[in-house]
C-alpha cells in the first residue's frame, strides 16, 4: 500500500467536516480552525482514495528550572522579562502556540496571571495524551 501526501481539496474539505462532525472525541472542536492559519491542513491518503487528514503547526514547549539559591523576587523578575523576550521570538518565527508545562503549583500560577496561559483540558490545539488528565 502506498501512502502519499497533498494539499486539501474542495472535496477533501467538505468530507474532513462531516467525519469530524461525526467524531465524538473531536465533535465539538470548529472545522474552520483546523484549516487556518498559522497551520498547514494536509492529506494523507492510498491509492484507493483512504483519507486520513492532518493540521501542522508550530509549537513552542517551554520547560523551566530556577536556581533555589537566589531570591523568589529575582527569580520572578529574570522569568518575567526572559518569558517575554521568548515570546516575542517565538511569533518572529511563526511559532503559533506555546506550551508550558510544570507540576509546581506557584510557578503555574505566575505564569497563568502573568503571561495568560491556560490548563491544557478542552483546548482542542493541544490535545494530547494527558488532555484527558487533571492538569497539575
Amino acid at each position: 500500500m502506498t501512502v502519499d501526501l497533498r494539499k486539501a481539496t474542495e472535496e477533501d474539505i467538505s468530507r474532513f467536516k462531516e467525519c469530524l462532525r461525526a467524531d465524538p472525541e473531536h465533535a465539538k472542536q470548529i472545522p474552520d480552525e483546523w484549516l487556518s492559519k498559522p497551520g498547514e491542513f494536509l492529506v494523507f491518503h492510498d491509492e484507493k482514495g483512504n483519507r486520513v487528514w492532518a493540521r501542522m503547526e508550530l509549537a513552542l514547549r517551554i520547560s523551566i528550572q530556577h536556581d533555589q539559591k537566589i531570591s523568589p523576587i529575582a527569580t520572578a523578575h529574570i522569568m518575567n522579562l526572559g518569558l517575554r523576550w521568548i515570546l516575542g521570538r517565538a511569533r518572529q518565527l511563526g511559532y503559533g502556540e506555546v506550551i508550558f508545562e510544570s507540576r509546581a503549583q506557584r510557578l503555574i500560577q505566575f505564569f497563568q496571571k502573568r503571561f495568560g496561559f491556560e490548563p491544557v483540558r478542552e483546548n482542542y490545539h493541544v490535545w494530547t495524551i494527558r488532555s484527558t488528565e487533571k492538569p497539575s
